[in-house]
């Protein structure tokens, strides 16, 4: 033996090692993944905006004919249907917002979270309203937060919190 490795008939080239095995973990098998370092995390979607920069986002999308001309054609764009799904087809999808019917036409939202920040944006152009709601909380699988805003926004009654015994929001009545 000439000392050196091979994979077949071919000698064990360094590049052809992941990076565990450069390091001398010559186990076989595939590398673990580092651990999680939560102090990189990214914001969702890699933006960092203030509360007034979500609502000049948002008047944007309300009105995209009072926009300049470059981005104009992109605001009207991402109302556009591209998928639906659920039963009836009933669930619509944008590329970038969640579509429901209202009485008046269409609302459109997104919301999101990372580590302890939680985030919800919409806009209805029939009534010119816009919603941005953020908080600094970790995500809870009954939290209240998603559904106040949803409803400021489609403009739906909620049952005060425990009105159903459960001490959760309501879901909304219209």
């Amino acid at each position: 033996m000439s000392g050196r490795s091979t994979v077949g008939a071919q000698p064990l080239m360094p590049e052809m090692l992941n990076s565990s095995a450069r390091r001398g973990r010559l186990t076989p098998g595939p590398a673990r993944a580092p651990a999680p370092r939560p102090h990189l995390a990214r914001d969702a979607g890699a933006v960092r905006a203030t509360p007034h920069d979500l609502l000049t986002f948002l008047e944007a999308h309300l009105n995209p004919a009072a926009a300049p001309p470059a981005p104009a054609p992109a605001l009207r764009a991402v109302r556009v249907p591209v998928l639906r799904r659920g039963l009836t087809h009933r669930h619509v999808h944008t590329v970038a917002w969640f579509r429901h019917p209202t009485d008046g036409g269409p609302m459109y939202f997104h919301s999101g979270a990372t580590l302890g920040q939680r985030a919800f944006l919409g806009f209805r152009p029939d009534t010119g309203t816009a919603l941005a709601a953020v908080c600094t909380r970790r995500f809870r699988a009954h939290d209240p937060f998603l559904a106040t805003a949803y409803a400021l926004l489609a403009e739906e009654r909620l049952d005060p919190p425990g009105a159903d015994g459960t001490g959760r929001a309501g879901t909304g009545q219209p």
